[in-house]
């Protein structure tokens, strides 16, 4: 959350300081201080959830292959399908040149990119963070164990 809260400060400064004409009517002083209140939050939200000690996002990265490891060696659940598919189809929306909202749109257009990448790394995050609970209550702590 604390790098969402960046991202979202960085984009609400180019708006506030380097935009001059308005964006579908909006003004960019108004999209940068939209940005800049939402950053607030989510930085705020992040250090909330470092201070309740849950994982932080080097953590989750970190637990994804040996997660990927413990899948492949049946000692942990696969995600479901539906899930996984979901993931997929969204990195290729992501990478794909075709959008909902154009990326010629300056900041608008890579609003859905950025909430789409925002949600799945969200869902990943989950599913990692799920696994490093499996694995500190013993589960599948070298990745090797056979169910």
């Amino acid at each position: 959350m604390i790098l969402l809260g960046l991202l979202l400060f960085g984009l609400g400064a180019f708006a506030f300081w380097n935009m001059t004409n308005p964006v579908l009517g909006v003004e960019p002083t108004t999209i940068g201080t939209v940005l800049f209140v939402l950053a607030g939050v989510a930085m705020i939200v992040g250090v909330v959830r470092i201070a309740r000690g849950r994982l932080g996002m080097v953590a989750r990265l970190r637990a994804l292959p040996r997660m990927v490891r413990a899948v492949r060696a049946g000692t942990y659940p696969a995600p479901p399908w539906s899930k996984r598919m979901f993931w997929i189809f969204g990195v290729l929306y992501i990478v794909s040149p075709i959008d909902l909202i154009p990326e010629l749109l300056p900041v608008i257009g890579l609003t859905d990119d950025i909430g789409l990448g925002a949600f799945l790394l969200t869902q990943v995050g989950a599913e990692a963070a799920r696994f490093s609970e499996h694995e500190r209550r013993g589960g599948a702590a070298a990745g090797s164990e056979r169910r």
